[in-house]
């Protein structure tokens, strides 16, 4: 996951093949905070991965994409859920080796998600867990895709999905 906001750092390269961006409720159109934390393999908070803050502008021709980063990293992709809760498996290739992912997306609704993706890897089973909530209208200067954090009430740009390396 290149250099990308925090939570998408801390997510890395966990979803598979465009064919679930159908199967997944849209998000309203905005800025979306998220709220990242993870867990390592013995299952104490990993450093500087604690209530890590973090935004992004969504908008509807983007919003599958921060799900679908580094798809070709991923295979045997299977979605299954209906309404507002999901359940993603694959196996994902990293530098490390091909981790097996279990995720769970829940949808309080378009403006409220949960992520919990726990990751098997030789080392242990990796836990992260990341609060997606809907803050209104993007911030000045932000474009559909920007992933960032505010810093003294400003957006600070850390990527865009959209860039050729997270695709």
């Amino acid at each position: 996951m290149h250099h990308r906001s925090a939570s998408a750092l801390l997510l890395f390269s966990f979803l598979g093949a465009p064919a679930f961006a159908a199967d997944l409720p849209a998000r309203a159109p905005g800025l979306w905070q998220s709220i990242t934390s993870a867990l390592g393999p013995d299952g104490q908070p990993l450093p500087n991965a604690q209530n890590v803050i973090s935004v992004s502008c969504v908008d509807a021709q983007n919003d599958q994409k921060f799900f679908l980063t580094e798809a070709d990293a991923c295979t045997g992709l299977a979605v299954s859920g209906a309404g507002g809760s999901y359940h993603i498996t694959a196996q994902c290739m990293e530098t490390s080796g091909v981790h097996q992912l279990n995720e769970t997306l829940t949808y309080q609704d378009a403006k409220d998600v949960t992520l919990k993706a726990v990751y098997e890897t030789r080392a242990g089973q990796m836990t992260i867990t990341s609060q997606l909530q809907w803050q209104g209208a993007c911030l000045p200067g932000m474009q559909p895709g920007d992933e960032g954090s505010i810093i003294n009430g400003s957006f600070s740009k850390a990527d865009n999905i959209n860039d050729p390396d997270n695709r």
